[in-house]
């Protein structure tokens, strides 16, 4: 069977979710016949992305191209006389950036061209929400669309009006997580964690009025925030409102997360609109308790009182209990979240998503 060359392509602002499904997809295909090279979108020249930094670490194959502006035709040129050369197949696409120049590029390079849509955001900047909307439209003219889960797909089939959808759940890269060595640990302080980025649709506003409340109850909480986002400065001023600031850290972004993860006594994602957040995945992995909204997405990972806890969204008081019951009921916590791991290995492993991907891959080259 003939080695296939996929280039998996992003406009990546850091490395998130969707940057670290990508690197563990790659990794998973390491031991088939699948080459995969990531290319991330640049529109500065000579920049040095975090996430093909990270590919580097993991002994991947990608580089930063310099397109030179937002919809460049030339860069799409420039791009498939590349792909020819190198013999690419199949232009994986991940945003509405990488789905418009991926398309121009695989019509004039002559390859294939799928979609992996990773959510919708709900921030208010109008631009966004066009190229969101232009991304649906640009969903008509691929090959497969593949989005991440059971609600996003049934979307794009109810208002997309696709077709074309092949339904690949999301997967953790578990021998990664699994190799990486935790910090110390506090026995004397209860860690609440997030890691994500810092918008609207995070709803992390609620996860800080519900320290505060805590606040009233306890006094050995913690908050670490890791990661960044528009709204930081928002949420650093709020937090200074509420009285909580000596209760949280904002730690930016760091490419060693899961270190601060395995730290963490539970992980809560407030979130508004979520595909399946590979954020949750990686907790229960590590073995962390989890702590969720109850919307579509996170209802594919998180059972109620079984792999994890779900609250209303925007529920402060039931967020505030659910923290309060993972911190009285350390059995029960550690319960759920031995069975969230089991999921995770059962369900999510990125191994089965790579055999998911490599099927389609060869199905749309028949």
């Amino acid at each position: 069977m003939k080695q296939l060359h996929v280039i998996q392509m992003i406009g990546s602002t850091g490395l998130y979710g969707a940057e670290r499904w990508i690197l563990a997809l790659m990794r998973a295909f390491n031991s088939t016949n699948i080459r995969c090279t990531l290319i991330n979108l640049a529109d500065t020249r000579g920049e040095k992305s975090e996430v093909v930094k990270a590919a580097h670490q993991r002994g991947l194959e990608g580089f930063d191209f310099y397109t030179g502006g937002r919809f460049n035709l030339g860069a799409a040129v420039r791009l498939a006389k590349w792909s020819r050369q190198n013999r690419v197949h199949i232009i994986h696409g991940h945003g509405f950036k990488s789905d418009m120049l991926g398309l121009l590029t695989a019509r004039i390079a002559g390859c294939k061209i799928i979609s992996t849509p990773h959510g919708w955001s709900l921030e208010k900047d109008l631009k966004l929400k066009l190229y969101e909307s232009l991304d649906r439209i640009l969903f008509r003219f691929m090959h497969q669309v593949c989005p991440l889960s059971p609600d996003l797909a049934e979307e794009f089939k109810q208002k997309a009006g696709c077709s074309n959808i092949s339904l690949i759940l999301n997967g953790v890269d578990l021998d990664e997580i699994d190799a990486v060595e935790g910090l110390e640990k506090s026995n004397k302080v209860f860690t609440i964690g997030y890691i994500g980025q810092l918008i609207e649709r995070k709803n992390l506003h609620v996860l800080l009025k519900t320290i505060k409340k805590l606040d009233l109850v306890t006094d050995n909480i913690k908050l670490i925030i890791i990661g960044d986002g528009a709204l930081r400065s928002k949420l650093e001023d709020n937090a200074e409102k509420l009285g909580i600031k000596n209760r949280i850290s904002f730690m930016g972004f760091r490419p060693d997360a899961i270190k601060f993860l395995k730290t963490f006594d539970v992980f809560v994602l407030p979130s508004l609109m979520e595909g399946i957040p590979r954020c949750v995945m990686e907790a229960m992995a590590c073995n962390v308790p989890v702590v969720a909204s109850d919307i579509p997405g996170n209802r594919e990972l998180v059972i109620h009182g079984k792999t994890g806890l779900l609250f209303p969204p925007g529920d402060v008081d039931n967020l505030t209990e659910s923290i309060l019951h993972i911190i009285n009921n350390p059995d029960n916590a550690m319960k759920m979240a031995i069975e969230a791991r089991n999921k995770i290995e059962n369900e999510f492993s990125s191994k089965r998503m790579a055999e998911e991907y490599a099927n389609l891959y060869r199905g749309l080259l028949l």
